[in-house]
């Protein structure tokens, strides 16, 4: 109490060491303390509420409130108003969100992982980095998520998705959106709009950037207008601080495994659903608010949609066995042919296009598009059977649902209407331990 505070103080002044703070003019701290409690009880806190006054509504100030017999409710409309945005406008949201420790291992626990960028404190260390580095799919879903688009008819995808500088757990996060164009649906129902959206930490950096399709069930005014998004989304000092690290990393050592080659369809076996209520808790740490992923009120429980940030980082953590050890990964594009709902069993399938490696041997960045599959036990259904091509080497503009459900009616009809994301990735990984041979 400040009682016993005061007469410790008191006691203390007989002391040869308070009558040395005396001497310099300096008080303990805990001293100070004790003077500025007692003083500030003397102030009459009635004085504060003095401070504030009554408001009413001018429509309502001669009304007594207590007379009215019903209230009619009204509704807030917190979403933005779209039908009025030109490209180039920016939306600075105001909230501000802290990733802790928690809710990185809750994402880890919902999707596979074993890279020890991600998993590993004295790994990410060696390399230079703080701490594990928040993996980057949680980065997109976060970046992408939006509280203000509840009238989003669907998500189409994502594209230019760059991990700029490393996020930690503890890190703070505020967004910025900026409309880089807009256009009408050829019958004038719906409107596509194509928004970068970009995370910066507490430093005002930006960590994260992608820029997210989306479809809204309104006209919008045409606009030929197209904006770049900033410089710096374009720019990652992550992955050249990464590259740099090559003699480090061949000093620890590389835990990839299996080699890959160009041409090769790797059938994952990974196979999982995602749980209503897991859902629904991923959905509101990103503070989603669309009532598609919530209410079993209006939707039954199968009409219930995964977000698409959900999906795609569903989809690609499939890939993470077949494809370990990652240090970094971009997303050149991917959309959602169909929609997945809690429950939906997921598996999922590669295609390697491409290759490069490193002039030191240690690194290597892989082309790949990876392909999720819903109710399907995909290393099992399609074992041996032969997938179109075009389905892996064509264009992904060029895939739009309509051209997907061609393919697969004439070359797969059992995987109709279960394609729920194709992702266009480029992974940078350790490259395999290669053996010495000696004659």
């Amino acid at each position: 109490s400040t009682e016993m505070i005061n007469g410790f103080a008191k006691g203390l002044k007989e002391s040869a060491a308070l009558n040395c703070f005396l001497r310099s003019g300096k008080l303990p701290l805990f001293y100070v303390a004790t003077r500025f409690i007692s003083s500030s009880q003397n102030i009459d806190s009635s004085s504060d509420s003095r401070n504030f006054y009554r408001v009413s509504n001018s429509s309502t100030s001669q009304l007594n409130i207590d007379a009215v017999k019903t209230i009619v409710g009204e509704v807030i409309d917190h979403g933005l108003d779209l039908t009025r945005i030109r490209p180039g406008e920016s939306i600075d949201i105001p909230y501000e969100v802290t990733i802790s420790h928690s809710m990185r291992d809750f994402w880890q626990s919902a999707f596979y992982s074993h890279d020890r960028i991600n998993t590993s404190t004295p790994f990410a260390q060696s390399l230079g980095l703080q701490d594990q580095v928040v993996p980057f799919h949680l980065m997109l879903f976060l970046a992408g998520s939006m509280s203000h688009a509840d009238h989003a008819k669907l998500q189409v995808g994502f594209s230019k998705a760059n991990y700029h500088w490393p996020a930690y757990a503890g890190d703070t996060f505020k967004k910025r959106f900026v409309i880089l164009s807009l256009r009408s649906t050829s019958d004038k129902k719906n409107s596509i709009i194509n928004i970068s959206c970009q995370l910066h930490n507490q430093h005002g950096v930006m960590v994260f950037s992608c820029e997210k399709t989306m479809m809204f069930p309104f006209e919008v005014p045409p606009s030929a207008v197209e904006v770049s998004p900033p410089a710096a989304a374009k720019a990652s000092d992550f992955l050249q601080h990464l590259i740099q690290q090559v003699e480090t990393l061949q000093s620890i050592g590389s835990q990839t495994l299996e080699p890959v080659r160009p041409g090769q369809l790797i059938l994952h076996t990974l196979t999982r659903p995602l749980s209503e209520t897991h859902s629904m808790q991923l959905a509101t740490l990103a503070r989603l608010t669309h009532e598609r992923h919530f209410n079993t009120r209006i939707f039954a429980r199968s009409e219930l949609f995964i977000p698409g940030g959900i999906v795609l980082g569903h989809t690609c953590s499939l890939s993470s066995r077949d494809l370990h050890e990652v240090l970094y990964e971009e997303l050149q594009e991917c959309e959602f042919p169909n929609n997945l709902s809690p429950g939906d069993t997921v598996g999922g399938l590669s295609y390697v296009s491409g290759l490069e490696e490193h002039v030191s041997g240690d690194i290597e960045a892989l082309s790949v598009r990876t392909v999720g599959v819903k109710n399907c036990d995909v290393h099992r259904a399609l074992a041996g059977k032969g997938l179109p091509a075009e389905l892996f080497r064509a264009p992904l503009h060029q895939l739009r649902p309509a051209a997907i459900e061609e393919l697969l009616r004439v070359g797969c009809p059992e995987l109709s209407k279960l394609i729920v994301c194709v992702a266009d990735r480029k992974i940078y990984r350790q490259a395999p331990k290669q053996a010495p041979f000696l004659l």
